[in-house]
Formats: structure tokens, C-alpha cells, sequence
């Protein structure tokens, strides 16, 4: 991930996001800890998740997808 799409996942902080994984997986509607470090961290469904920042490879905000709708 380039360096300027990190800053982009990072200015995301704190708000509901959509992630594409490297598995072919989505973790949808989710909400943005942290996107520092080597690991996403998000809040799913009651817990925490932290995933390889390597397996992000899109990335978008749900209210995006709620506007294309």
C-alpha cells in the first residue's frame, strides 16, 4: 500500500469503513480504530479485530457506498 493511501486510511479514524481483503473476504460496515502500525484494528460486531495491514487492498468509507446505492 502506498504511502499516500496510508494517510488516506488513517484520516479514516474513528469512522465506519469497508475493507477488501487479500482472501477475497470484505469486512463491511465496520469501525476504524487505528490504521498505524504493520495491523488495521477495527470494531466488529461487539469486538476487536486486527488485521495484517498487507491483506488491505481497498478500503472505503460506508457512507461512499451508501451514496452510490
Amino acid at each position: 500500500m502506498s504511502i499516500e493511501r496510508r494517510r488516506e486510511l488513517r484520516r479514516l479514524e474513528g469512522l465506519s469503513v469497508h475493507l477488501a481483503l487479500a482472501d477475497g473476504s470484505r469486512l463491511d460496515d465496520v469501525m476504524l480504530v487505528s490504521g498505524h502500525g504493520a495491523k488495521v484494528w477495527v470494531f466488529d460486531n461487539g469486538g476487536d479485530v486486527f488485521i495484517a495491514l498487507e491483506d488491505v487492498i481497498d478500503f472505503w468509507t460506508a457512507d461512499r457506498m451508501r451514496s452510490a446505492a
